[in-house]
């Protein structure tokens, strides 16, 4: 009695490849994970900005001051919305970076080093625009600073308990601020754009698999 046996291919079937290499470096990882982290503080600090010049009004209320004698010059009103938008494009644009350095993608570090070059343009523009529009942030201070006291004196307080600054000092106060904690937002992107240009790793993601 002849029993029909079923035929077996001569080959294996073929499966994709497992880039072993790839799933054991660390540094992407590591990258990501603070890229990430980094991203979303930047995506609500910005957010937060754009919203600010909107909001104090309502806040500078509930605190009891006078909000109609504190004006905000337009330009400086929508320069600071116009940089929190911005700013939350390009922590949008980082994410994307990140999410693709997790995943092994090839194109990962492209989007970042994209994502360098415009974190430090807009860093140098926003330094730039600050001290513009410095006349206009001391006069916005002084504003807030008189309705402070005026706040006081209404209820019954002593003004002369809040220390008064003058516009020099205000300002000067301003260009430290601008000069020291302006550049601050390019350390990470400085130090990113290091590390993902390394020779090393510039192959090793050239060799990832989409």
């Amino acid at each position: 009695m002849n029993e029909e046996t079923p035929e077996r291919s001569a080959t294996p079937p073929v499966l994709p490849a497992d880039d072993l290499e790839a799933r054991t470096v660390r540094w992407p990882t590591v990258l990501g994970v603070i890229s990430i982290v980094y991203g979303i503080l930047a995506l609500i600090g910005n957010g937060c900005g754009a919203a600010s010049p909107l909001s104090t009004p309502f806040f500078l209320q509930m605190a009891g001051m006078d909000a109609e004698k504190i004006t905000m010059s337009p330009v400086l009103l929508w320069v600071q919305v116009g940089s929190g938008v911005v700013g939350m494009a390009v922590a949008i644009v980082l994410l994307a970076g990140s999410v693709s350095l997790l995943r092994r993608s090839t194109r990962s570090l492209a989007i970042l080093k994209t994502w360098v070059a415009l974190a430090v343009v807009t860093t140098i523009i926003g330094i730039g625009l600050g001290f513009l529009l410095l006349d206009a942030n001391v006069q916005l201070q002084l504003d807030i600073q008189d309705a402070t006291r005026a706040m006081i004196l209404d209820r019954g307080g002593d003004p002369s308990q809040f220390p008064a600054k003058t516009a020099d000092e205000i300002k000067s106060q301003s260009r430290t601020m601008l000069a020291v904690f302006g550049l601050l937002p390019m350390i990470y992107p400085v130090i990113l754009g290091f590390l993902i240009t390394s020779r090393s790793r510039a192959e090793q993601a050239g060799n990832w698999q989409e």
